[in-house]
């Protein structure tokens, strides 16, 4: 038994609907939550002030660094930072110093 004209109309009609209904949902979902959606805009620009944030650390420590060095440099060689570097990492210590030692804690 051959299904009635009307039938079929409103079966292709629900169709048609179900398949914009599914298209739009497709794409509202990845506006939100796609990879380049909202959510994920959202977390890139988080990241991003907290990566400029930390290559402004990054330039702030190395023109420091890069100061330190000139004063090491032999044509522009600052004695106290030579001693103080001295004195750090080999242990040199003047015969004029006092040296304090602290105990270690646990």
């Amino acid at each position: 038994m051959p299904y009635p004209s009307f039938l079929k109309k409103k079966f292709r009609l629900i169709l048609a609907n179900m398949i914009w209904i599914l298209v739009a949902s497709y794409f509202i979902f990845h506006i939100f939550s796609g990879a380049r959606g909202a959510i994920s805009w959202s977390k890139l620009s988080k990241e991003v002030v907290l990566l400029e944030k930390e290559l402004k650390d990054l330039r702030e420590e190395n023109e420091f660094l890069e100061n330190k060095i000139n004063l090491i440099r032999s044509d522009n060689l600052d004695l106290d930072l030579l001693e103080e570097q001295a004195q750090s990492v080999i242990g040199f210590a003047n015969e004029n110093d006092i040296i304090v030692l602290f105990p270690r804690s646990s």
